[in-house]
């Protein structure tokens, strides 16, 4: 995934080489950059690239650097070999805006390993494969100053021709805007919280212990650490379509590139608490149309990509993949017949009841936000998050 194939040794039309818009987002946000790919394929000239164009907030961990000799075959007592290119990968998480990677990274394992470390530090990964045109494994002998034999680059490059599935792909927040998208949010749940006519509908469908003492705020207290506006659910390949999407030209092209969605209306119901994105044409081209049939039949009378949203919060006990279907919900009661169901004025906005505990507000003025498409690659901990 995110193979480049170069019309020469140093342009591979990377977006956060050569795009400005995603070079200035680039600037602002925190992301983990691994280089993939066969020796002698162009990884360290990648590397160096990145480090002049963003020379004060990158960090570059090399294996070449530590005299770490890609194996073809690797096994677990293997990895005391890193040991000293990890504690340097540590030191550049949270100190540098940008941590690049360069290794073969042609073992399963050692990608888990530096999935985890991202996801601890709230890094968004970029995973790009080095494969350039034109070149051989013949050719690639001869560049690679690690003496290697066709035979041994045989053995590597099955597991590099595999696809890096990810969890899910999406658009990925710059944190400048995520914070900002937080801070609306929590506003909105403060003006809600405040509002009697809210709280005596919304009760009525909250599974709480004590109502009395009930908090808002409190209710909604998981949120996700990195927000994102999810296109394709993958399950690492084990979801339908999944591979196709990773492998497709839309997706490989589109990897690290900035995106500026528009939030144009915050929704929350006893589930969850999101806002709800509209995509345009080109946004759209990455949203695979098996997305619009999960859930309920009569989502095909939804216009393309309207389940798109950004999970804000959720309710105890609940995934963030309910905050799509709740959208939908909400969308879909919208256009049903006129029911006689309370508003509420706020200062950000009139927000509307849909019944069951569903509200919703349209945004007089919608929340435009900068975003950089990429995977979540880190396994999940446990099946609640």
């Amino acid at each position: 995934m995110g193979a480049k194939l170069s019309k020469n040794p140093v342009s591979y039309g990377f977006p956060f080489l050569e795009d400005k818009s995603t070079i200035e987002v680039m600037k602002e946000t925190h992301t983990f950059v691994i280089l993939r790919g066969l020796p002698g394929s162009g990884k360290s000239t990648v590397a160096k690239q990145i480090a002049e164009k963003y020379p004060s907030i990158s960090g570059v961990a090399s294996a070449d650097h530590w005299k770490i000799t890609p194996l073809p075959k690797e096994s677990e007592t293997d990895s005391s070999r890193y040991h000293e290119l990890d504690q340097q990968i540590k030191e550049c998480l949270g100190d540098k805006m940008i941590v690049v990677v360069d290794d073969t990274h042609h073992n399963k394992e050692r990608l888990d390993y530096l999935f985890d470390l991202a996801k601890e530090k709230d890094y968004i990964v970029f995973i790009f494969d080095i494969r350039p045109a034109n070149r051989d494994l013949g050719s690639l002998v001869k560049c690679s100053h690690w003496n290697y034999t066709m035979e041994q680059l045989k053995l590597m490059e099955p597991e590099l021709q595999k696809k890096v599935v990810p969890y899910y792909f999406g658009w990925f927040l710059a944190r400048q805007d995520a914070e900002k998208m937080r801070k609306y949010a929590m506003g909105f749940l403060d003006e809600l919280s405040k509002n009697e006519t809210f709280g005596e509908e919304f009760l009525k469908y909250v599974k709480s212990d004590s109502k009395e003492n009930f908090k808002l705020e409190e209710y909604f207290q998981k949120k996700p650490s990195v927000l994102h506006c999810s296109t394709k659910f993958c399950d690492y390949g084990a979801a339908p379509n999944s591979e196709s999407y990773a492998g497709s030209k839309i997706v490989d092209d589109s990897l690290s590139k900035c995106f500026v969605l528009k939030v144009s209306a915050l929704f929350i119901t006893p589930r969850t608490l999101g806002a709800r994105v509209e995509l345009d044409k080109d946004q759209q081209l990455l949203w695979p149309k098996d997305e619009e049939a999960v859930g309920s039949g009569d989502q095909v009378n939804l216009p393309h990509s309207s389940r798109s949203h950004i999970t804000l919060a959720c309710a105890p006990g609940v995934q963030a993949v309910q905050t799509g279907l709740d959208l939908l919900d909400i969308l879909k009661a919208e256009n049903a017949e006129a029911q006689h169901h309370p508003k509420v004025v706020l200062e950000q906005g009139e927000c509307c009841c849909l019944g069951e505990g569903r509200w919703i507000m349209n945004l007089p003025n919608s929340i435009k936000v900068n975003t950089l498409f990429s995977g979540f690659y880190a396994k999940k901990k446990s099946t609640a998050e």
